[in-house]
């Protein structure tokens, strides 16, 4: 008989009909329709149902809790942003709104020797030419459009830090929270800098600047101008609903807001990191915090929005999500056991990255201090504790099909940057090979 009863995707009432068809004898042939056929098919059916339930049983108890604070950041241009979006939100709203220049606030700001700030830019450049695009010092030339003239400037231009702030901000909100950190995956707040003015020809000043244009030169093809970052936390502001009840020591309050003032399906961090929080938990739909505030209080709060089809933006989405899958789960589950390359490649292959890096090897070897090709996305964290490194270095490659493209250094990044938190011992860089 061809085939065999374990190739994938098997259809079992196909190959049994197939099997039928080669019994010559007619009686016999409906035999094995009457009897075999219908008794395989029974059990077969059956040894299924009981598979997928065993299946979602598995995943049920490997469900990783952290997947619902899974951080996502998109990238938009000021023309496209959709305020009604119920995924993405600005990371500073600010953003939302063109900037305004006056002629008295630049000067104001030459007279004291001080640059005078002109907009955000996005570099949509690999992580070698953002290097070399934020080398300090260099004097980029631009032009001052007044109704009444021209007049030339210089100007320079240095990482824009807004974000990256935002993240700290980010990771305090989650200590606080008492949830664990992960990585976010945050290539594209790293390609933003600030343009700045340091000097300009005479300008009376009560002309009005109507645009003001910089020659970047060789960079001039990366530059997108109006476009800000969005990530998927919505700033939102509850008051306790009702009157803190006293825990048993009396010492602390738990202070509940109505499951009505919340979407059930969210996740929310608490904001107010001034307050000495000592729980969160969610009770049928309540949000019920505990601190030591006896009376009601006023809660900053950010909800963990989860993707959705009316969401749309020009360049990808990226996140620090862990797949929905053994690989994904486990990692969550066995992060700190780790000790064999393919360890590592499971923990790394449940981002969901594989069109942008495929990691390949490990080397442990001693660390040269050359500048590498990756960077560390967690280098606002500080509090770190950290065993003695003694200089060794962790290197893994990564091989790659979209090696042109602006995003595959900084994915890189990014996935490095998740094993240097399992394995603190090693200074972790990546290579492409």
């Amino acid at each position: 008989m061809a085939g065999s009863v374990f190739e994938p995707g098997l259809n079992m009432q196909e190959y049994l009909t197939m099997r039928a068809l080669e019994i010559p004898d007619l009686s016999e042939r409906k035999l094995f329709k009457d009897i075999v056929e219908k008794m395989v098919l029974e059990l077969y059916q059956y040894t299924q149902d009981e598979f997928s339930a065993l299946e979602a049983r598995i995943f049920g108890e490997l469900e990783s809790v952290e997947s619902n604070y899974a951080i996502y950041i998109g990238l938009v241009d000021r023309a496209h942003y959709d305020a009604t979006d119920p995924f993405l939100h600005p990371i500073l709203f600010s953003d939302t709104e063109a900037p305004v220049h006056s002629i008295e606030d630049l000067q104001a700001c030459l007279s004291n020797d001080s640059p005078y700030p002109l907009y955000s830019i996005f570099l949509e450049a690999d992580y070698r030419t953002i290097q070399a695009f934020s080398a300090p010092g260099h004097i980029y030339h631009g032009v001052v459009y007044t109704e009444h003239g021209q007049y030339r400037a210089k100007c320079t231009v240095k990482p824009d830090t807004a974000y990256t702030r935002q993240l700290a901000n980010l990771y305090r909100i989650f200590t606080a929270n008492y949830r664990p950190w992960s990585t976010v995956c945050a290539a594209y707040l790293h390609k933003f800098f600030q343009v700045e003015l340091t000097s300009v020809e005479d300008i009376n000043p009560k002309e009005t600047i109507q645009e003001i244009r910089v020659d970047f030169e060789d960079y001039a093809s990366y530059v997108r101008y109006d476009y800000f970052p969005l990530w998927n936390l919505k700033p939102i502001s509850e008051k306790t609903s009702t009157y803190p009840e006293p825990c048993m020591d009396r010492t602390v309050y738990d202070h509940r807001i109505f499951a009505h003032r919340l979407n059930t399906d969210r996740q929310y961090l608490v904001m107010n990191t001034d307050v000495e929080i000592t729980n969160i938990r969610r009770v049928n739909g309540d949000l019920i915090i505990t601190c030591p505030e006896e009376n009601p209080h006023q809660w900053e709060l950010y909800q963990v929005d989860i993707p959705d089809k009316q969401s749309h933006t020009s360049y990808p989405v990226l996140s620090n999500l862990s797949r929905a899958s053994f690989a994904g789960n486990l990692s969550d589950r066995y992060r700190r056991g780790i000790k064999t390359r393919a360890e590592i490649s499971r923990i790394l292959s449940a981002y969901g990255y594989e069109d942008y890096a495929v990691f390949q090897e490990v080397v442990l070897e001693p660390f040269t201090g050359a500048k590498g090709q990756t960077y560390s996305m967690d280098d606002f964290i500080v509090d770190e504790l950290r065993t003695e490194r003694a200089g060794m270095a962790m290197t893994l490659t990564f091989s790659t099909k979209r090696s042109d493209d602006f995003l595959t250094l900084d994915i890189v990044s990014f996935l490095v940057s998740q094993v240097q938190c399992l394995f603190p011992e090693y200074i972790c860089q990546g290579k492409l090979v």
